[in-house]
Formats: structure tokens, sequence, C-alpha cells
């Protein structure tokens, strides 16, 4: 086994258990001894040494929630640049090809005596989208769980979509599937997967 995915494995478990130590400490401190202690019977020692163990669980997060929000916002700025400056494709939506495996899956719902087993629809659709460009192929990869024939029938709908492509650096692009994707994202079911190659 590889140390440093030890070492990280590791660093994780200890950073999650003086979490919970430290959630668990203010707790006690502040109301968990007991079911009659007032307020004022708050033990303010153990409250801030569990507000100490939980602070790199607090910086963690509001650095991980500033870092999100500026790579979306780069990424915005980013798709608006290349929407006016960009070359522009149409890619007809009526020409991909969608690879469809549907299958029930066996789940169980209820737990006891009411414990029971049902079957629902799982629909994986893989749709690859090739665009030449230049002297390159510019590729993007779908993967989406939705009905097909709904899936066909927002296509048939929708019939055309732009791709946008830094004429200098054609890595930089931006398929537009904003609509599809709003429809899945209402779903919870829309990830793609973009990649390139010459």
């Amino acid at each position: 086994m590889d140390i440093k995915n030890i070492l990280t494995d590791f660093g994780n478990c200890v950073f999650a258990g003086l979490t919970f130590i430290g959630f668990a400490i203010i707790y006690v401190g502040i109301a968990g001894r007991g079911r009659y202690n007032l307020v004022d019977d708050a033990n303010w020692y153990f409250v801030g040494v569990g507000v100490v163990l939980i602070l790199p669980f607090a910086h963690y997060m509001i650095k991980s929630h500033l870092v999100s929000k500026r790579l979306s916002e780069e990424d915005s700025e980013r798709i608006k640049k290349l929407k006016k400056t960009g070359d522009k494709i149409t890619v007809d939506l009526d020409e991909l090809k969608i690879k469809t495996n549907s299958y029930k899956q066996e789940i169980s719902v209820g737990s006891g005596y009411r414990q029971r087993n049902e079957y629902v629809d799982v629909n994986y659709n893989l749709i690859l989208i090739k665009v030449p460009y230049r002297n390159e192929v510019i590729k993007y990869r779908l993967n989406i769980d939705m009905d097909p024939n709904k899936l066909r029938m927002h296509f048939a709908v929708k019939g055309k979509t732009e791709l946008y492509v830094d004429s200098q650096n054609p890595n930089n692009n931006y398929l537009d599937f904003k609509l599809l994707g709003k429809l899945m994202e209402r779903e919870n079911i829309f990830k793609t997967y973009k990649y390139y190659s010459s």
C-alpha cells in the first residue's frame, strides 16, 4: 500500500474524530449533563475546549465554500468570454447516438416486519458527442439516468445546440446543454464528463 494514502486516510480519520469529540464536549458543557440542569450550570471550560476542537472543521468548511464559489465565478466568466469571442459550432442533436442499458434493480424498503423488496427502473444512457474542429476532434461524454424515450423527445424538441471553442486553445470550450441540464438537474440525474483528443 502507498504510505501517502495511508497517512491521508489516517489524517481524515483524526480530523473527523476530533470534530465529533468537539461537538460532544460542547453538548456536555452546555446542556447534556442532566435533565434538570439550568443554563447557568453550563461548564464554559468544556464549551471552550469543544470550540477549539471544531475550529479546524469550521475553517475547512469556510475555505471549501469560498474556493467552490471562486471556481464557479471563474467558470461563469470563462463561458461568457467564450460566447462572445469563441468560434460557434452548431451541434445537431438529432444525429446523436444514445446507447441505453435499461434494467430493474431490486431494493429493500422499510424496516423490521414492514421490510419488503421493490423494483425500480434504472436507465443508463451513454451519449458520446464528437465535434470536428480544425485538425482536432472535441469529444463530450454524457451519462444520463433518464427514460430513453423522454430523453430522445427532449433532444427532438431542442433540435440543436452550440459548442463554443477558443480558437487559440481548442481545449477551452463549452457545450451549451443549459436547457437539458436544467431538466436533468431538477431530476438530480445529470453527470457530464468532458475529455479531449487530437
